[in-house]
């Protein structure tokens, strides 16, 4: 089953986000529990955060999982904030709201199922290829669970 649930775009803040250099794109998923009560409380956080500026998000796209089939579909979106972070600062912060959302470090197994999953696509426009990290992520532009979310995002 493929469809939009629920669309949560966050109003401009130009105020906030004209102090802040770098634009940083996200895209989020989860199947397990309750993924829309959990991006609406990530997206608060963020937005509570002063290094951080929500620019927009995405309706929240349901879609089946790849991979490993026995598991529930998973909820995807993208978001667009703004920060004064570091590439690299901004990467440590993804592992910190990961584990925030009871995600471990180490995943069961390839494509297991997650309460969430933050993937760093963007930075400005870097192009950086690291072997823990690679900027534009390297499969964005094959992925449905991006490419549909982010087609439906006004991007500031």
């Amino acid at each position: 089953m493929r469809k939009i649930v629920y669309h949560s775009l966050y109003p401009y803040r130009a105020s906030k986000e004209a102090k802040m250099k770098n634009k940083v794109l996200l895209g989020i998923g989860g199947n397990v529990g309750d993924c829309i009560k959990r991006f609406s409380h990530l997206f608060r956080m963020i937005e509570r955060d002063k290094r951080f500026c929500i620019l927009s998000t995405s309706p929240i796209y349901i879609n089946p999982p790849f991979g490993y089939l026995e598991q529930n579909d998973f909820y995807n979106a993208t978001i667009q904030i703004a920060t004064n972070q570091s590439m690299i600062e901004v990467f440590r912060m993804i592992f910190y709201w990961e584990r925030r959302f009871n995600r471990p470090r180490k995943r069961a197994f390839l494509n297991a199922p997650r309460t969430l999953d933050i993937d760093f696509l963007w930075f400005n426009q870097a192009k950086i290829k690291r072997p823990y990290l690679t900027i534009p992520h390297k499969e964005w532009d094959r992925r449905e669970s991006v490419l549909i979310p982010l087609s439906l995002q006004t991007i500031l």
